[in-house]
C-alpha cells in the first residue's frame, strides 16, 4: 500500500499514536511509501511526525521520487492536466488538485500517479484525490480505514500503501 501522507499521517498520529509508532515495521517491510512532494509537505508542517519520517527515509527509503521511474513523469503530466482544475465524475464537476490551499504546489497528482503506475492502494481523505482515483481505477481508502486495518493487523502482506 502507498498512502499520501500529510493529512492521513497527521490524523493517524493525533488519534492513534501507538498505531503510528507501529508504522515503523511496515516501513521496514517496504509496505509504506510516500511521494516526494508529500514528504516535503510533512517536513514543513509538523516536527513530531517529521523526526519519524526522516528516520524511516534514512533506514528504509520510504520516499518515492517521480524521476525514479520514467512512467511516472508522463503519467504525472497527464493526471495533472486531467485533474488539476477540476475532477469530473458522472457528468458533475468538482474542484481539482489545484483548488486546495497548496494550489499548484499540491502533491495530489503525485499520489494518484504513483498509485496508478505501481498499482498501490492510496490512503487519502482529500476529495479530489479520491475522485481522481475513482476515475483512474486506483484503490483509495481513508485514514480511518487505514487505522482500522493497521489496528487489526490487516496490513501484513498487502501490496504497498501510499500515504497522503
Amino acid at each position: 500500500m502507498y498512502f499520501k501522507v500529510s493529512t492521513s499521517l497527521i490524523d493517524l498520529f493525533q488519534h492513534f499514536p501507538v498505531e503510528f509508532k507501529g508504522l515503523s515495521s511496515h516501513a521496514s517491510n517496504g509496505e509504506i511509501k510516500i511521494p516526494e512532494g508529500v514528504f516535503r509537505e510533512l517536513r514543513r508542517k509538523t516536527d513530531k511526525i517529521r523526526h519519524s519520517l526522516e528516520q524511516w527515509e534514512k533506514k528504509y527509503n520510504i520516499v518515492v521520487r517521480l524521476k525514479s521511474d520514467p512512467r511516472f513523469l508522463s503519467e504525472f503530466a497527464r493526471i495533472e492536466q486531467t485533474y488539476g482544475e477540476k475532477v469530473s465524475v458522472g457528468g458533475k464537476d468538482y474542484p481539482g488538485f489545484w483548488k486546495s490551499p497548496a494550489g499548484r504546489k499540491a502533491a495530489d497528482g503525485q499520489v494518484v500517479t504513483i498509485g496508478k503506475v505501481r498499482k498501490w492502494v492510496v490512503v487519502s481523505d482529500d476529495n479530489a484525490v479520491r475522485l481522481a482515483c475513482l476515475n483512474e481505477n486506483v484503490q483509495c481508502i481513508g485514514w480511518a480505514e487505514f487505522a482500522r486495518r493497521l489496528n487489526k493487523g490487516e496490513l501484513q502482506g498487502q501490496t504497498n500503501l501510499e500515504l497522503e
